[in-house]
Parts: structure tokens; C-alpha cells; sequence
């Protein structure tokens, strides 16, 4: 039979329109998806719309060929590019709905079993477990298709699998608590046709086909052109778990996340309206990078706002702006900033307290020099340098604070490192009468780049020598060594030693031993200020045990 001799019945017709004008509508849709920025979406989309339009020609050529091969070789053809719809569209929402079907658990028996119902389509005409086929004059003269029960149970996994796709369409539009409307009326449009599917085989004017491209092709081209920018715009605010806004490039609100709009009440109700309008202190923070700091119920709260921008090309189509909650961090750093001016306080007034007794007791030593006899009046020199050597003290420390603080520059000058490494020795032999402080060879009166608190730097390291002794007698030598432009000053101990792994960290702020007396901030304080001299500390195994610390400081001139 030939059915173009009932070419102008208007039931053919009508299937002719409906599965043609399906097809081309996905055709020409195809370049638009491609223009989809997000990977994963784009591949999900144009497959859909590919296979709804290869799927609906099919039906077209099936209505059309002349003959009984050609049009079981159609429907066959049909029938299997349904299948890959299906897959196309759970692509589609597993990408869209941030689970990467490439990373999807079972993938390889899911794309099994998929090609196991493929090859049973195809080799139809083998088992004709499918379906069957005969011809048939009403309600006109066409190759009359009957469904058999495998069909029917692929059919409903086929719709049980389009369920699981929604699901997570509207799963994603709850998360970002979006309005889910616009995504209910494109999923009840695509499924109407479905119910002709389901009801042809009882209705004299429907073919026993799969109605599903009509709506198929509705929900994809809708999503294209209707809703694309909704649905991207939600697909972006569902990547983040924070709080999230999305605008287009006039910086109107285009969605948001329920996260975000718990933290900006306003943004309820406000897609659409430029965010200027909505809340102008988010604008201001995107301009000048700082916290946002917002109270509710007594409840203050601090945030970091920032933005992505997305481009095509040169030209910025929108952008994201997330809030991030930085109040743990932010509180922190006003503690911070709290104890450092409460210190720098307590600095300078111990510093001025200090200097000032100094003075005093300097200047009433200074009066007893005609009072001492000839045995006390090296005592008294020693008193009154003393005294000036701690009231110059005072001066560096106050430049050494301020650069840490970033205030000002360490003044660095030309300073005897003999005079300072023969003093702090002295000093350190009366402080630890126990102890044995051997110097090797000459102590050179170099000219090396410091200042007074060099002497800071050779009693911390001499003292920690002793502090962190474990043996009843510490023994501590020291030796100078010149190499060209720099000179080396090695103090060396017999105590535990310094293990590989903390030999590098032992400099760090609070760095201490076990059962260390000190503060561990000494040798902190030696590294920081051998760094501003322009030089540098490290430690080095003694032999046989013990621990050698090693300063490196630039000659001057």
C-alpha cells in the first residue's frame, strides 16, 4: 500500500506537523545551547535536543517511506533515539545539578544495561519482543504498530528515570529557594504528551507511537529561550553552599539562594530589581573590599563579600556574589588588634618608667665619683655604663617594636661586634658562676652592620646555651671566623642538642624546649633582629653532642 495516495488525510497530516516541527525546532535550537557556558549543560542540552530531533524525523520518515522495510527501519530508528533522549536528559540534570555524570557511581553497568535495551530495539525484528507490526487502513493506510509487554515495562523505567531527572531539577530550585513555578509548567507541558502515549492504542485518531518529542522538544527549547537565564542563573547559585546572589551585567538581581536571603531579608521577592535598590551596603562592600559587620537579635555578624565575573569574550554577561561568614575571623582579629595596642601601650609605658630610672640612677651614680675610694670606683664605672648601656637599650627597642609593626625602618649603623660579643660574656659569667664559657682564638674587633641590640642577639643565644643544659656542668665555647663580607660568630654547647626537625621551626614565635624556663620568645627575637641586620641564624650539630648556633651578620663599609 501506498500512503501517499492518502497524502492529504488530516490525520497524517497533522502527525507530519506535530513530529516535523518538533524536529526542526530542535535543530535550529542547537546552535543557541551551544553557546551555554557551563561544560556539563551544554553537552546534556544539545544531546536532548540532537536525539529529540533525529527521534521526531524518524517518526516523520516512518509516516513517509514506501515501504514495509523502510518503515520498520524508521520507527526502529525512532524507538532507539527515544532511549538516547532519556539518557540525554538525565545528563542534562546531573550536570546542571552539579553531579558530574562522568563521576556518577555504576556508570559502567548504567551505560551497560543502556546498550542492552539498545541492541534489543534494534534486532526488533529478530525476537519481536518489542513489538509487532501489520498493516492497517484506519485511520489511514499505514504500517500499524502493537506494542508487546517489553515495551510497556521500558516505557515505565523510561518515565521512572524522566522522574529521577525532575527530581533533581526541582531538588536544585528548593536548595537555592527559587521559585519553582516556571519549572512546573515546562514539566507538565512535557508530559501531556505523554498521556497520548499512553491512551493511542484506544483512540481511533493516534497512531501507537511515542508522543514524548512534542513535549520533550517544548521543555528543552523552552528551557533554552524562556528560562535560560533563570535556569543558569540557579545553577550558579547552586554551586556554592554559601550565600549567594547572581546578576546579570546591569547588576540586576537575576536569582539567589535561601542562605543568602536568610542574611538579606530584603532580597525576598527582588529578581529583577538592580541591587542598588535592594541593599546599597552590599554594593558598597563590592566596591571597597571591606566587612560587612550585620546585627540582628543582639547577634552580630561579620561577612566577606566577593564577586566572580562571568564573560563572553570581552564583554561581562553577569556575576556572582558570594557572602561568606567571616565572624569567627574577624572577631579573632579585633582581639588581636585589641591585646597589640593594650601591648604597645604597656611598652611604652614600661619603656618610659625604665628609661627614666635609668636616668635617675645614672645621674646620682655620676654624683658619687668623688665619694668612692680607688676599690670602688671600678664598681661605680661599671654601674654607670651599665646604666647608660640599658637607657640605649630602651631607644632600640622602641625602633625594633616599630618595625615589626611595619611603623618605621630599623636603623642599622657601624657597631663593634667585639665590644658587644666581650660584654654579654662577661655578663653571662656572673649570671651562670656553674657554667664554663670558653672563647677560641681572637674575638675580632670588626665593624659590622647592627645596633645596640646586637647585644640582645649574643645573650639570648648564650643564655639558651645554659637554659637548655642537661648535664650538671654546661660547657659553652665560642669562635669567631671571618669570611669575606660577612663574619660568623659559632657558639656552641654540650647540652641534648636540637633534633633535624625542629632545627628550622626553633626560631619560630613561642618555640620552646621541654622543661625550658624561658619565655620562647628569645630566639625568636634573635632571628627577627639578625634578619633586620641584613644577616642570618641557624643551628648545626655539635660534635659529639650538643648543638651549635651559628650568626652570620655583614661586615659594615
Amino acid at each position: 500500500m501506498d500512503p501517499h495516495t492518502d497524502g492529504m488525510n488530516p490525520v497524517l497530516l497533522g502527525h507530519l506537523f506535530v513530529f516535523g516541527l518538533s524536529g526542526l525546532v530542535c535543530l535550529a535550537s542547537i546552535p543557541r545551547a551551544r553557546g551555554i557556558q557551563h561544560a556539563g549543560t551544554r553537552t546534556g542540552l544539545v544531546g536532548l535536543l540532537l536525539s529529540v530531533a533525529l527521534w521526531s524525523g524518524s517518526y516523520v520518515g516512518y509516516l513517509l517511506a514506501p515501504t514495509t522495510s523502510s518503515k520498520l527501519g524508521c520507527y526502529i530508528l525512532g524507538f532507539s533515539f527515544a532511549l538516547v533522549a532519556v539518557g540525554a536528559f538525565l545528563y542534562f540534570c546531573a550536570a546542571y545539578t552539579g553531579r558530574p555524570p562522568r563521576r556518577a557511581p555504576y556508570r559502567k553497568a548504567i551505560v551497560g544495561v543502556f546498550l542492552l535495551i539498545l541492541s534489543l530495539k534494534i534486532t526488533n525484528p529478530l525476537h519481536r519482543l518489542y513489538f509487532t507490526s501489520t498493516w492497517a487502513t484506519d485511520p489511514f493506510p499505514h504500517l500499524a504498530i502493537q506494542h508487546q509487554l517489553l515495551y510497556w515495562i521500558v516505557l515505565g523505567v523510561s518515565y521512572a528515570l524522566v522522574a529521577v531527572g525532575f527530581f533533581m531539577l526541582v531538588e536544585q530550585f528548593y536548595h537555592t529557594g527559587t521559585d519553582s513555578r516556571p519549572l512546573v509548567v515546562l514539566a507538565g507541558m512535557t508530559g501531556i504528551p505523554a498521556i497520548a502515549t499512553i491512551l493511542g492504542p484506544r483512540i481511533d485518531s493516534l497512531l501507537p507511537l511515542m508522543y514524548e518529542p512534542p513535549g520533550v522538544a517544548i521543555f528543552a527549547v523552552g528551557t533554552l529561550f524562556v528560562y535560560l537565564r533563570r535556569f543558569e542563573a540557579i545553577r550558579l547559585t547552586g554551586e556554592t553552599s554559601e550565600p549567594a546572589i547572581f546578576l546579570d551585567s546591569e547588576s540586576r538581581i537575576r536569582d539567589y539562594n535561601q542562605a543568602a536571603e536568610e542574611i538579606v531579608p530584603a532580597l525576598r521577592g527582588s529578581t529583577g530589581r538592580p541591587l542598588e535598590e535592594v541593599d546599597q551596603s552590599l554594593v558598597d562592600r563590592l566596591a571597597d573590599s571591606e566587612i560587612l559587620t550585620l546585627t540582628r537579635d543582639d547577634d552580630v555578624r561579620h561577612y566577606q563579600i566577593s564577586h566572580t565575573p562571568f564573560t563572553s569574550g570581552e564583554v561581562m554577561t553577569g556575576q556572582l556574589i558570594t557572602i561568606t561568614d567571616v565572624s569567627a575571623r574577624e572577631e579573632y582579629r579585633q582581639q588581636l588588634e585589641a591585646k597589640t595596642e593594650q601591648l604597645e601601650a604597656l611598652n611604652r609605658v614600661v619603656r618610659h618608667d625604665i628609661r627614666n630610672d635609668m636616668a635617675v640612677i645614672h645621674g646620682w651614680a655620676s654624683t658619687l665619683h668623688e665619694h668612692v675610694d680607688d676599690d670602688g670606683a671600678e664598681a661605680l664605672e661599671r654601674v654607670i655604663q651599665r646604666a647608660e648601656h640599658v637607657i640605649e637599650l630602651t631607644d632600640t627597642a622602641r625602633e625594633f617594636i616599630d618595625s615589626l609593626s611595619g611603623d618605621r625602618t630599623v636603623e642599622v649603623t657601624a657597631v663593634d661586634l667585639g665590644h658587644h660579643l666581650r660584654t654579654e660574656l662577661t655578663a653571662v659569667r656572673e649570671s651562670y658562676p656553674d657554667a664554663q664559657f670558653t672563647v677560641h682564638g681572637s674575638v675580632p674587633d670588626t665593624a659590622v652592620r647592627a645596633n645596640e641590640m646586637l647585644s640582645s642577639v649574643f645573650r639570648n643565644v648564650l643564655e639558651n646555651a645554659v637554659r637548655h643544659s642537661d648535664v650538671s656542668t654546661p660547657e659553652v665555647d665560642v669562635s669567631c671566623e671571618e669570611d669575606g663580607d660577612t663574619v660568623r660568630v659559632r657558639i656552641a654547647d654540650n647540652g641534648p642538642g636540637v633534633p633535624d626537625d625542629r632545627k628550622s621551626r626553633i626560631f619560630g614565635k613561642g618555640e620552646k624546649g621541654i622543661e625550658s624556663p624561658g619565655s620562647g620568645i628569645g630566639l625568636y627575637l634573635v632571628s627577627t633582629l639578625t634578619e633586620q641586620f641584613g644577616g642570618r641564624v641557624w643551628v648545626e650539630d655539635n660534635d659529639p653532642r650538643g648543638a651549635v648556633f651559628v650568626v652570620e651578620l655583614e661586615k659594615h663599609g
